[in-house]
This record gives structure tokens, C-alpha cells and sequence, in this order.
């Protein structure tokens, strides 16, 4: 071989050498998990769920705190400028605690998606919806992966299903009974059944003669559980079940509001858990 063959062949060699290695440096790259800033805990569950592996949700709420009276820290705003995405529910978008730093930055207001699934998403078809529309988001957010999330998300269907044949099988108790709850419960504890006979907001928000009258109307359908929402509630609840005789129960609204239960999943099994436990506690 003349020294000129010889250097051409080093030269394709190196090249060769270059080329597989900024191929494998941009393979790492995309296999790297997009970051998505989530609004709650509610919505972090479904984007980890459906995007394990390429995508990952940081929620910018605390799960055991009220998102409508939470200010966001540092770190959530690091959490917002690092992220891909924003994706936030519809009523959060009337939160100045959640939207003031985001008005005043285009580069973050830039990355707002909203969620289009109204309601509650503790509740079962609420869930399933919101599902759906969060993988249509993160399938525009990631086309690579579209199918993917597809079928990732009819899997959680699925599974959903399961968990409300479970709730529903095991929820006979709470069908028909009297309930006086905090607003935020309402929707959850009337899929179970119950039979919402009063419920209450924040006293600031309410007042004394609204309190009032809610707990005449618990009193006249002789309520046997009050339910207090665990982000929003000031205890009101433990007062008037003391003074309704009734049992008392609080609930959480987030995934990861109690320790053991961190997904949408285990938080409505252990909301029904709970008010059986109450019920039984107070010998009902």
C-alpha cells in the first residue's frame, strides 16, 4: 500500500470514528427525559405514567398544600424555567399565585399548556379524560413518541376502570348516607355515593351565616360523616362533626397529599379507606 492509501485510510477511519461519535452523543441526547413542569401532583401522575423513560413531571405545588393560597418558591420557578413545558389546569390559570411569574416572564408564559379537562380529576371519568388530553399534549410535545403515549394512556384507562370497579364494590357504606363536606370533596364523595345533604367552604370565603346554615341543613338530614379537604380546610369540619355527633374524616384532593399514597390510584383508595375507618370508629 503507497503512503498516500495508507493516509486515506486513516483518514476514513477517523472520520468514520467522528461520525459514530456524534451520533452516539445525539443518541444520549434525545434519550435524555424531557423536563415538563406540572401544576399539580394530578397532573405529574399522568405525565410519569404515561411518559416513563422520556418524560419527567416536577409538580410546582406542594401535594398537602392549597393551590390557590400558595405562593410558588425558588426552586418551582427553577423548576418553570428549566422545563419544556408548563402544563397547568384550566382553573389554575386564574391563580395569580401560579400565573404572576409567569406573566412577567414571555419566556415562561411562552410554555403554558392548559389542560383541557375540566372538573375534578379525582373522580374516575374525570381521570380517564384527563388521561387522554395529557397524552395528546405530551404526543405534540414529543411527535417521536406519539403512539406510545397513546397506548400507554388506553392502558391507564384501563386500569382506572379497575380501580372504580374496586372503589365502587367496596364503597356499599357510603351509598345513600348523609354527608356534610368541604366543597373541594363534594364531586369525589358523590361519585361514591353519598348523598351530599351540606357542605362548606373556607370561613373566610363563607362567613358565619353561611356556616350556619350549612350545619342547620347537616343537622336536619341527620348527617353521619363530615368531610374535611385536607389543601383547603382550616379544620372546620372536626368542629361540626363534634357538635352534628357525626364521624369526621379528612380527605385529600392531591395524589401524595398523605405519605402512602402518591398516585391518583392510592390517594381515592385511601379517601374511601378513611371514611370507612371513620364510620367504624364511630360505631356506625
Amino acid at each position: 500500500m503507497t503512503r498516500l492509501a495508507h493516509f486515506l485510510c486513516r483518514l476514513a477511519f477517523v472520520c468514520f470514528c467522528l461520525l459514530l461519535a456524534a451520533a452516539v452523543g445525539e443518541a444520549k441526547q434525545q434519550d435524555t427525559p424531557i423536563i415538563i413542569a406540572a401544576g399539580t401532583t394530578l397532573v405529574s401522575d399522568i405525565v410519569n405514567d404515561l411518559g416513563h423513560g422520556f418524560v419527567t413531571a416536577t409538580p410546582i405545588m406542594p401535594a398537602a398544600a392549597c393551590p390557590g393560597h400558595t405562593d410558588l418558591r425558588a426552586s418551582d420557578i427553577r423548576t418553570l424555567e428549566r422545563a419544556k413545558a408548563i402544563l397547568l389546569h384550566d382553573w389554575q390559570t386564574h391563580l395569580d399565585a401560579v400565573m404572576g411569574p409567569v406573566r412577567n416572564d414571555p419566556a415562561l408564559a411562552a410554555k403554558v399548556r392548559v389542560v383541557d379537562a375540566p372538573g375534578n380529576w379525582m373522580v374516575p371519568d374525570h381521570q380517564k379524560a384527563a388521561t387522554l388530553a395529557v397524552a395528546r399534549m405530551l404526543a405534540d410535545i414529543d411527535p417521536p413518541h406519539a403512539a406510545l403515549y397513546e397506548e400507554r394512556a388506553k392502558a391507564r384507562i384501563v386500569a382506572v376502570d379497575r380501580v372504580a370497579a374496586a372503589l365502587a364494590a367496596k364503597a356499599g357504606p357510603l351509598v345513600g348516607l348523609p354527608v356534610m363536606t368541604d366543597v373541594q370533596q363534594q364531586p369525589f364523595l358523590q361519585w361514591l355515593g353519598c348523598n351530599i345533604a351540606a357542605q362548606y367552604g373556607r370561613f373566610e370565603e363563607s362567613g358565619p351565616q353561611k356556616l350556619a346554615q350549612a350545619v342547620a341543613e347537616a343537622r336536619k338530614a341527620n348527617v353521619r360523616l363530615v368531610a374535611d379537604n385536607l389543601q383547603s380546610s382550616g379544620g372546620s369540619g372536626k368542629t361540626f362533626a363534634e357538635e352534628l355527633q357525626a364521624a369526621f374524616v379528612v380527605l385529600t384532593n392531591f395524589p401524595g397529599g398523605f405519605p402512602d399514597a402518591s398516585t391518583w390510584a392510592e390517594a381515592v383508595a385511601a379517601n374511601l379507606d378513611r371514611c370507612l375507618a371513620a364510620l367504624q370508629r364511630h360505631g356506625e
